[in-house]
């Protein structure tokens, strides 16, 4: 079949049509739940071999390396479809795993396999039924994060998963739920740190409340086995870091300013060593250290220092415009650098014609002091 034009409907009847069924499944039936639009559709195909699959829509691109998932375009927009399958802990880690995704797997074994009971619900693409075997519905109307079944912490990485569910969804987490989730504590520091930024990047992308993540790991001792550098901080530092992150990711949805705000609690030695471990993106990395750099620089501000801000600003990966979302949301105890900009860009002076290199620059960092001396208030 092609895959020009096709829906969710065409593509759910022919499933049927050969013996299968479609479901979608998990965030994306959540979000529909709580009213919200989702991100993601994410679809589960029971009943059906792989082979038959792919006779019927040779346009999916098959992207599991472990179980059978496509990538295919349905109603315009690009969606992932897995299998029913069943999960099996056989060995340790993500890979320790025995997975069968047999065309006998029922939707129910399927959804038995997920996290959390919010996400272990799926919606019939041909009939709208909702299959909710593990109380989700029940669970979101109560705002609460419940593990679906004992196996939760079968996978470490789901303890990062319930973390940011906590800090996107702003759900509490049920007392057994975090009991499971302080048990993958060995295994999740050994996890591939690929998955660990991976669920980092989720959060700062998306979180209102991104301290909620941290706050979740900490308090269910697991801080130490993914962020050490952050569960070094004494407790005061830590409360500060979190109140000043959610201040700034009420500000801005960008990643980078948001990671950039630990960096006003966290020296550069600290960012550096987390970097070692885990090589975040170089934008936040630089971005988080740049900040905290500034923000030293005028603690006790001076024309001097405002100039020196302003060359490292242009110079870096953060602008002045960045670091002003972030020391007002911050509320720092510093003047916002835009102004100053604004005032040199509109100034004009002319380079006497006997300055030759380093002397030119060194003359024009003084012309930019003395003008915000004279404009920017130190004057008077």
């Amino acid at each position: 079949m092609s895959n020009n034009g096709l829906t969710e409907r065409i593509f759910a009847e022919t499933i049927a049509e050969n013996g299968g069924r479609l479901y979608r499944v998990g965030g994306c039936v959540r979000d529909r739940l709580l009213g919200i639009t989702p991100k993601d559709i994410d679809f589960c195909v029971v009943g059906m071999v792989k082979k038959n699959f792919k006779l019927l829509f040779p346009a999916a691109e098959e992207c599991g390396k472990y179980f059978p998932v496509f990538r295919l375009t349905i109603d315009g927009r690009g969606c992932e479809v897995a299998f029913a399958r069943t999960e099996r802990k056989v060995g340790s880690g993500y890979k320790g795993f025995k997975i069968s995704s047999k065309p006998k797997v029922t939707i129910e074994e399927d959804l038995f396999r997920r996290d959390t009971t919010v996400n272990s619900i799926a919606i019939d693409s041909l009939s709208g039924e909702i299959i909710d075997p593990f109380g989700g519905i029940k669970d979101i109307k109560n705002k609460i994060l419940r593990a679906t079944s004992q196996h939760f912490s079968d996978d470490p990485i789901r303890a990062l998963r319930l973390a940011g569910q906590a800090a996107r969804l702003g759900f509490l987490i049920d007392g057994d739920t975090l009991a499971l989730a302080s048990a993958t504590a060995d295994e999740l520091g050994n996890e591939p740190v690929e998955r660990v930024l991976a669920e980092l990047t989720k959060v700062l992308n998306e979180a209102q409340e991104p301290a909620q993540f941290f706050r979740v790991l900490a308090q269910s001792n697991l801080l130490q086995s993914v962020f050490e550098e952050m569960a070094e901080l004494p407790a005061e530092e830590f409360d500060r870091a979190m109140v000043k992150l959610d201040a700034v990711a009420q500000a801005t949805l960008s990643s980078k300013l948001r990671f950039a705000a630990l960096g006003l609690v966290m020296d550069s030695k600290s960012l550096s060593c987390w970097n070692s471990r885990m090589t975040l993106p170089g934008d936040w990395l630089n971005a988080a250290i740049m900040v905290r750099k500034v923000m030293t620089l005028l603690e006790f501000p001076n024309p001097e220092k405002i100039v020196t801000a302003l060359d490292k600003l242009r110079r870096g990966s953060l602008t002045v415009e960045e670091f002003d979302i972030i020391s007002k949301a911050a509320k720092l105890s510093i003047p916002a650098l835009e102004p100053f900009k604004a005032t040199l860009r509109q100034s004009t002076y002319a380079v006497p014609d006997e300055l030759k290199g380093k002397d030119i620059a060194q003359w024009i960092r003084q012309q930019h002091i003395n003008i915000i001396h004279v404009k920017g208030g130190w004057g008077t």
